[in-house]
């Protein structure tokens, strides 16, 4: 053999062996490159995101007739809407989008297996968020929006526990446990019509919704707020630590208590961000900032919302108040099964807006003062106009009471409520409503309103006591100017105006309830002096001079008088003085004559005058 021939064999040889190696390589590497092929639910939702913006862009009508042309133009115009609309809670254009969503899915995954293999709804540990969006969906369709409530009652997940802080301390909350627990019970059967419509709505949240608490937000609830609990650091510097992060942070608000839903969690921080700036979009007030660290608006669904961000915040949290227009009469808000003597309350309420008082419903946040107005207003006259000035919508008198004389303002970056307020003076307003004075603006302008503007006035306030109260508005009178800092000139106003508090509280447990009803009385006009006594001369004598000389020089000028109280150990209403002559006169006076008689009878069944 010669040497040619040699290194043609050798060459030959080193070809094939390099294209053994070569393709053995390959075929090892094939696993890998299937893998690197296999559709999850990022690429899902990439595809989905595409499909729907080429379904937007898509402007070939060429060739149609005029029907058909103007069915394709509406039908993309209403698919258009319905991408811009979803994005604000609005249920038709989230329906729509989901529609659409579902449609590219099923084009892609025909079969269960297909599905599985995407997510794997069968895994023996399915996530309690997807467990939790399961039951949602089965409960919704036999319930709707009461969906949360009836599981929640259903288990009794609102009850008190003792799982946080080394088991040690009452709090409430629903864990990854409850969820499993009730999940495995319910047993639910997962075929492909179930599955894929998962898949819809993990992608529409991820997508167009609001993350985590997309079904959340749709339900009948108080509220809820995310951001509000969780270390801050260890989520930071991604501690590997056993202690709960910021992002696991969604709160649930219902029937007076926080309940914290540990199974819901955010992730990221970058989550938390997109969910809060898209939950405070609708309207378009403008971007949540570092300058403008908070943000008051409102959802399309009337529900009240407060964002917040750093630097402001320590973290990015929003809160949401939804305002349901379900049962909200005097009677289904106090006389609950486990009151005692319930009607006492109901009946002084109704009585004192038939009688036309001014009234505040003062308590702390929570308290269920905008709640307790909206069902008094019930018992206004109707024949009166009623206008309302709210820092943001809350009482939605319109839609509870639509055929009334009702218009209601709100304040905004370009319009105060000082000039809110001035602008209702010239509304025909027979009965004001103030949300909440929480200004000394406000409040001026509130005193103001009840002395000449309105027959009568009605308002929330923060204050705990009825002294409070009174001392409250008049330093807001001070304050607002006017008054050259005489405090009894202003302090005289108040309590001239404002003759009853109404006061409202709740218990941790969610039990609210009206803790006193308190008359503010003016000290030089309805207090009669000590009465002079034979028997002591001496002794009575000081106690009149006494009382004279401090009614001459005392700051005070008025004393309070509770009418109603609220026993928490017995749970009953209790009653103790009446009003004073005065004020029932001033009632009688104004109130229908055929409410007179019950209202006499009232009284007198119930009070020792």
């Amino acid at each position: 053999m010669n040497l040619n021939t040699l290194l043609m064999l050798i060459t030959f040889l080193s070809i094939v062996l390099i294209v053994g190696v070569l393709y053995w390589k390959s075929r090892r590497e094939k696993p890998d490159v299937e893998q690197s092929d296999k559709l999850t639910m990022d690429k899902l939702l990439e595809i989905v995101k595409y499909s729907l913006a080429d379904l937007i862009k898509d402007e070939n009508f060429t060739g149609l007739a005029d029907e058909e042309f103007e069915s394709m133009y509406k039908r993309k115009a209403r698919i258009q809407d319905a991408m811009q609309n979803c994005v604000y809670g609005i249920d038709s254009a989230k329906l729509i989008v989901q529609d659409l969503i579902r449609s590219i899915i099923a084009d892609m995954l025909k079969t269960e297996e297909e599905i599985l293999e995407v997510y794997d709804f069968r895994s023996h540990y399915l996530e309690p968020r997807i467990k939790f969006e399961l039951l949602m969906y089965h409960y919704k369709k036999t319930f709707g929006k009461d969906a949360l409530a009836e599981m929640i009652n259903e288990y009794k997940l609102a009850r008190e526990r003792y799982q946080i802080e080394d088991k040690s301390q009452p709090s409430y909350l629903i864990s990854e446990e409850d969820i499993d627990t009730i999940f495995a019970e319910k047993n639910f059967e997962l075929n492909y019509n179930v599955m894929l419509d998962m898949l819809v709505i993990m992608i529409y949240q991820r997508y167009k919704g609001f993350g985590v608490v997309d079904t959340l937000r749709e339900m009948n609830i108080n509220g809820f707020n995310c951001g509000t609990s969780g270390s801050i650091l260890s989520a930071l510097l991604n501690k590997d630590i056993k202690i709960m992060k910021a992002p696991r942070s969604v709160w649930l608000y219902f029937n007076g208590k926080y309940i914290h839903l540990r199974f819901l969690s955010f992730n990221t921080e970058e989550e938390l961000r997109r969910v809060v700036q898209l939950l405070c979009r609708y309207n378009n007030p403008g971007p949540l900032t570092e300058k403008r660290g908070y943000m008051v608006n409102t959802m399309y669904d009337k529900s009240r919302v407060l964002a917040l961000r750093p630097p402001a915040s320590e973290y990015w949290a929003v809160f949401i108040r939804k305002f349901t227009l379900s049962d909200s009469s005097l009677e289904a808000l106090i006389d609950k099964p486990y009151v005692n003597q319930g009607y006492l309350a109901v009946n002084l309420v109704k009585y004192l807006m038939l009688g036309q008082i001014t009234c505040g419903f003062t308590g702390r946040q929570g308290a269920g003062k905008t709640v307790m107005m909206t069902a008094a207003v019930k018992y206004i006259d109707p024949r009166y106009t009623i206008r309302v000035l709210e820092m943001a919508p809350e009482m939605y008198l319109r839609e509870l009471y639509p055929e009334r004389n009702i218009l209601s303002v709100q304040e905004t970056d370009y319009v105060s409520a000082a000039e809110l307020q001035d602008a209702l003076k010239k509304s025909d307003a027979a009965v004001s409503i103030i949300g909440e004075v929480a200004t000394d603006s406000i409040a001026a302008r509130m005193i103001q309103m009840g002395q000449v503007a309105s027959i009568f006035t009605i308002f929330s306030h923060h204050a705990n006591l009825a002294e409070q109260l009174v001392y409250a508005i008049r330093n807001s009178l001070v304050n607002a100017g006017g008054f050259s800092g005489n405090m009894i000139t202003a302090e005289q106003q108040v309590i001239d105006v404002i003759r009853v508090d109404i006061h409202l509280n709740y218990t941790t447990d969610g039990r609210r309830y009206i803790e006193r009803v308190s008359e503010i009385v003016k000290l030089d006009e309805s207090v009669p002096y000590p009465d002079y006594m034979r028997d002591d001369p001496l002794h009575s004598m000081n106690e009149i001079t006494k009382e004279y000389y401090t009614r001459r020089t005392d700051r005070k000028s008025f004393t309070t008088r509770d009418i109603l109280k609220y026993d928490l150990e017995t749970n009953t209403y209790e009653t103790f003085d009446w009003f004073t002559t005065e004020l029932t006169q001033k009632m009688l006076d104004v109130m229908p004559l055929d409410k007179i008689p019950e209202f006499k009878k009232f009284i007198l069944d119930n009070w020792r005058l």
